[in-house]
């Protein structure tokens, strides 16, 4: 939605050229540097198995992540284990 959002706003800030010529690049620039840090807010997903439903998206923040403690892997582990059991059903 963002995205369809960006391509409609985008061919607008060409005009704010006419305010201050760095004023498009400038707001280019601040967002990217905004999206960036809030990317490392995002939790850890590297080998986890996809979430497939909004509650288990939800939980992936919440879940200690496998270096903090060894039950996050045996849990990554049944929940990989689960998912396979899924797709072959």
């Amino acid at each position: 939605m963002m995205c369809r959002v960006g391509s409609v706003v985008a061919p607008f800030c060409v005009y704010l050229a006419d305010v201050w010529i760095y004023l498009p690049q400038l707001i280019v620039g601040i967002l990217a540097f905004i999206i960036g840090v809030l990317t490392l807010l995002l939790p850890e997903t590297l080998g986890r198995p996809l979430t497939t439903t909004l509650e288990e998206a939800e939980a992936l923040g919440s879940q200690p992540s496998k270096k903090d403690s060894a039950l996050g892997n045996k849990d990554a582990e049944d929940g990989l284990e689960m998912n396979h059991r899924e797709a072959k059903a």
